[in-house]
């Protein structure tokens, strides 16, 4: 059961991709979800001292315009992230940097590092392991 507490701010130029990440991170159980346009609203959502955002999910493009630690953000997914090299600055307690877009297996996995489930115990099984199993048996 996913923490419906969670805060989670998504950082994309297009409209689309913002949407299309909002609606897996719906399908998997997360509803407070704040989607932005420009790392000025980024930097604006997280001066505000409040409660810091549990999860941050941006793409590459905007955080290499003006990239600056965010101590007000918990975990970071950047996805479109060419430069896999040593992340600079603050680092957060899960810092996850993806070439391409998320999918739903990558959100899925992602979120289950950041929000583990706590009924879980024993062996724990993957989510690429998940889909492997869900595919069809090419028959001889």
């Amino acid at each position: 059961m996913p923490n419906k507490a969670l805060t989670i701010l998504i950082a994309d130029e297009q409209h689309l991709q913002r949407l299309y990440i909002e609606k897996m991170l719906n399908r998997l159980g997360y509803y407070r979800i704040v989607p932005v346009q420009t790392f000025e609203e980024v930097r604006i959502l997280t001066a505000i001292p409040a409660e810091p955002f549990d999860v941050l999910i941006i793409h590459a493009g905007l955080m290499a315009q003006a990239y600056e630690p965010q101590p007000q953000v918990r975990h970071v997914l950047v996805y479109e992230h060419l430069d896999l090299g040593a992340p600079g600055g603050v680092t957060p307690a899960v810092r996850v940097r993806l070439p391409g877009v998320p999918d739903h297996v990558n959100l899925e996995h992602f979120m289950d590092i950041v929000d583990p489930c706590e009924t879980a115990h024993g062996l724990r099984v993957l989510p690429w392991l998940r889909e492997l199993s869900r595919m069809p048996v090419a028959r001889a």
